[in-house]
């Protein structure tokens, strides 16, 4: 549970940055503007915990607490002072108008100010290092990030910030276009991570990622212009051997979202579709590290699990196969993707022959039949007319040779048929719409 001294460090945080800002909340503080949650109201939210700001309930992501401390409600009080900032300004100059009509530019104005601080912060630190170091440092960072703050991006490919180019395309839920790209730092992608408030990723990680020159290894599924979800992957070594590490894994579905708002119908398949990139990613691009691991936490091994991942050590996580709605998303990116090795290729057919042959067992509990639906559903992926040959090849020669011994298989392969004599814009194959 937060406590009131919890908010006193936050904002003591916030005036050695900002000074200004920092009195003012402090004597909003003193004056219970700024407040803790009733008692019996404090902790009932499992995934949440929150404070009270001007009468407004301030969610704060309880994992996000424990592991970075004051940094969530920092961001939390910068984003709650900036709109109360922009409600006086719209009092003062616009009475007609409602703050329910204005909620989007006050909110705006909120992680506009956040963000702008971090950036401020990110900044004086830049220049400590550099000046430590006898003023040698990065030249373009300080500039570059001194520019988000007037909205004025780098051109295309311009530093770290800049490339904005995907590296591969997908889908998610149903049949929407995404996008697997690296994180461009802009302001709007910014306030999109400040208003996220989801479990390891805020903005000032994103900004030590910049400054640190990691940010190629931050990336994104993005949607139309909006960020879905994170995934921070890195360089495991060991034995002489690199593994490649997924550190931190997030997504739209998990997000903290307001008690004022209503929140969207979030995407199904965001976090697949994330490490669907990463496998794609290493095996095309990085074949030389060994494997892919990660440590999960309890309440994400049943993801991983269902995905093909294998338990090693306590808490440990490995990659073996690509199963089930992974496979699905991994072919789904690798229908459009020019310059995809060929012994790539080779181990994806392999996979889906394997996961045809797994059909003639037949399902003995739910669990079974779950991962049998996905794995329809990944060889259905097969059969499309945007399909690689290949792929449709391993899949139909491995589910005519299985014919008698897997009950789907005549539909599966009626379904082929069927959607081979249509045209791919009419049976929605491989969308690629615009994601940023």
């Amino acid at each position: 549970m937060i406590k009131r001294e919890h908010i006193k460090q936050a904002i003591d945080e916030i005036s050695r940055r900002s000074p200004e800002i920092g009195y003012s909340l402090d004597e909003m503080l003193g004056m219970g503007i700024i407040d803790l949650p009733p008692e019996a109201e404090g902790s009932h939210d499992r995934d949440n915990l929150y404070f009270v700001f001007d009468g407004q309930k301030v969610l704060v992501n309880r994992v996000l607490f424990f592991q970075e401390g004051t940094v969530p409600i920092e961001q939390g009080l910068l984003i709650k002072y900036g709109e109360l900032l922009k409600k006086q300004e719209i009092q003062d100059h616009r009475s007609s108008i409602s703050y329910k009509d204005a909620y989007q530019e006050i909110h705006k104005a909120g992680l506009r100010l956040a963000v702008t601080h971090e950036i401020d912060y990110a900044v004086s630190r830049l220049k400590k290092r550099k000046e430590s170091a006898g003023g040698k440092g990065e030249t373009y960072l300080i500039p570059f990030l001194e520019s988000l703050k007037e909205e004025k991006g780098p051109p295309p490919g311009a530093g770290e910030g800049g490339d904005a180019s995907p590296l591969y395309r997908g889908v998610v839920d149903v049949a929407t276009p995404a996008c697997f790209m690296p994180f461009r730092v802009c302001m709007e992608n910014l306030m999109q991570v400040a208003d996220m408030n989801v479990e390891f990723f805020h903005v000032r990680f994103v900004l030590n990622c910049l400054g640190r020159g990691l940010l190629k290894n931050l990336l994104t599924c993005t949607v139309d212009r909006n960020i879905e979800g994170l995934i921070y992957v890195s360089l495991r070594e060991k034995f002489l051997k690199g593994d490649l590490e997924i550190k931190y894994l997030s997504t739209m579905r998990g997000k903290t979202w307001s008690p004022e708002e209503t929140p969207p119908k979030p995407l199904r398949g965001v976090g697949t579709f994330l490490v669907a990139g990463v496998w794609i990613l290493w095996k095309n691009e990085m074949p030389a590290l060994r494997e892919i691991v990660l440590d999960a936490e309890t309440g994400a091994r049943k993801f991983y699990d269902a995905v093909g991942f294998k338990p090693r050590g306590m808490a440990g996580y490995v990659l073996r196969s690509p199963k089930g709605y992974l496979l699905r998303s991994i072919l789904s990116m690798a229908h459009g993707i020019e310059h995809l090795r060929e012994d790539v290729i080779a181990e994806i057919q392999g996979i889906i022959k394997k996961q045809v042959k797994s059909l003639r067992k037949k399902p003995k509990n739910d669990r079974a039949v779950s991962e049998r639906k996905a794995t329809i559903a990944a060889i259905q992926e097969c059969l499309k007319p945007s399909a690689r040959p290949q792929f449709t090849e391993a899949a139909m020669s491995s589910l005519l040779k299985y014919e008698t011994k897997i009950p789907e298989s005549k539909e599966m392969i009626r379904y082929f048929s069927a959607l081979s004599e249509k045209p791919a814009e009419v049976s929605g194959e491989h969308a690629t719409g615009p994601c940023h």
